[in-house]
């Protein structure tokens, strides 16, 4: 139940869109995204799919931060990286392999914070 609640919150966030024309949004893109990856002095390991913490940790960042409901940035199924049980990132990538965009939600002890760049955010 939790899921199906947590694809329609995110199906109302994705269709409500944020202003721009299908034209403008650019479209989601595959990435590889590596197994594990050093920053921040931690190591990030990639989760396959959304799990139950997860769908509420974004259901509780959408409800919060009402804002970000409808962006083009956050369209899809997200890209999961860990380090432990309170510490995420949920990563969406837009754009082509060549002109690549992506947007993160960073869930951390108990805090949102948000970032975005272009090119791989995996690479230094």
């Amino acid at each position: 139940m939790r899921i199906v609640l947590l694809l329609v919150a995110l199906s109302a966030v994705t269709l409500a869109g944020c202003g721009q024309t299908s034209a403008e949004a650019l479209q989601p893109v595959s990435v590889a995204v590596p197994e594990s990856w050093a920053a921040d002095g931690k190591t990030w390991t990639h989760q396959t799919s959304l799990n139950k913490s997860d769908e509420e940790v974004l259901m509780k960042f959408f409800q919060i931060h009402t804002s970000f409901q409808g962006s083009t940035d956050f369209e899809g199924s997200p890209q999961i990286l860990v380090t432990g049980k309170s510490d995420r990132r949920f990563y969406w990538f837009r754009g082509t392999p060549d002109a690549l965009a992506w947007s993160c939600i960073h869930f951390v002890g108990g805090k949102f914070r948000t970032s975005e760049g272009t090119g791989s955010p995996f690479v230094k």
